[in-house]
């Protein structure tokens, strides 16, 4: 994991809880610093939706016992190894993705960061979006997603706890460019600015 002012890492891992912002950082980065951007949602949210349909589950069921959670392995894998097939060919990548067992589970990160390719010296960093209970409401509530009416009908909505693993923590209640800001002035200034990020 790289300390504070040691450069831009390979791997950036963007994480938080649904609605903290996730993908508006993390599409930012890639177009400021170059990296190749992988979103959970994007990368495999078509094939979820077509995979809870064929057992007659709704896309809230993600955040149920049962299929939905089932599921789970399988989009990781696909966000994973996509993301790890893009650092092979030279590229840096910023994966977006709640990472919510990786950041409770020092095992499964360490099990997630030797899938980027950590233990063959890529150098991987969490980044963590800390957002405050009613802020999260909030955005639940204005982005009205499918995939969220759990959590909308959840009358306490915790936060997670902060994660157990090494990490930055970034602000969510700031604006994107403010948390940017942040960023670089714990790792140092960014690498590459290109005028058109790459995609996937």
């Amino acid at each position: 994991m790289n300390a504070p002012g040691a450069g831009w890492p390979d791997a950036l891992l963007v994480a938080g809880p649904a609605a903290s912002g996730k993908t508006v950082l993390a599409t930012a980065l890639a177009a400021a610093a170059g990296y190749v951007l992988f979103d959970l949602d994007q990368v495999t949210g078509p094939l979820t939706d077509a995979a809870l349909a064929l057992v007659g589950e709704t896309p809230d069921a993600l955040d149920r016992a049962g299929p939905g959670r089932d599921l789970r392995r399988a989009r990781y894998a696909c966000l994973t190894g996509a993301a790890a097939a893009n650092l092979d060919a030279g590229h840096r990548v910023v994966v977006a993705a709640p990472f919510s067992a990786e950041c409770a589970d020092p095992a499964a990160f360490a099990a997630l960061c030797a899938a980027l390719g950590q233990d063959v010296g890529r150098r991987v960093m969490l980044v963590y979006l800390e957002t405050p209970a009613p802020l999260l409401g909030e955005r639940l509530a204005r982005r009205n997603a499918p995939r969220d009416r759990a959590k909308l009908r959840a009358d306490d909505r915790p936060v997670p706890p902060a994660p157990r693993v090494p990490h930055l923590r970034v602000d969510a209640t700031r604006a994107v460019d403010a948390q940017i800001e942040e960023l670089s002035a714990r790792l140092g200034p960014i690498r590459t600015a290109p005028t058109e990020s790459p995609r996937c």
